[in-house]
């Protein structure tokens, strides 16, 4: 049984990893069948949608590094609750095919089960996002 803090412990190592760049690291804390959602515009942002498993986590990610270089990625707050942990947080980062530069305020939910993230879903400004992305 999963309490708050080992929940929110969980997606601090994924942060701590992904933000020193061990991939590997990241990924062993998501659970095989996570479900990863990035809400918006599709047509807009090429990396919005649902993505299911390892292969559709890197799916998200080769995305994301085809059209955006991430400069930060900080959470400000994780907060588990049960199974589950909201965090809040800041991105900037800049668009590879504009040039230009956002600099944003997220809100994530999260899901832990077995001491693995099952489910991902990121709200953010996506308005600002996807005009970063465009001409």
């Amino acid at each position: 049984m999963s309490n708050g803090q080992e929940s929110a412990d969980v997606v601090r190592r994924f942060f701590d990893a992904f933000n020193v760049g061990d991939i590997d690291a990241a990924f062993a804390t998501l659970s095989h069948d996570i479900v990863w959602t990035y809400y918006g515009p599709e047509e807009k942002i090429p990396f919005a949608g649902s993505f299911r498993g390892h292969a559709g986590v890197r799916q998200f990610f080769d995305r994301v590094t085809r059209s955006i270089q991430i400069r930060e990625m900080t959470p400000r707050s994780l907060v588990g609750v049960g199974h589950q942990v909201y965090g809040r947080g800041i991105e900037q980062s800049a668009s590879l095919a504009t040039g230009r530069e956002y600099r944003v305020e997220w809100a994530h939910v999260y899901e832990v089960q077995g001491g693995l993230m099952t489910r991902f879903e990121e709200f953010i400004d996506t308005a600002t996002v996807a005009d970063c992305l465009t001409a």
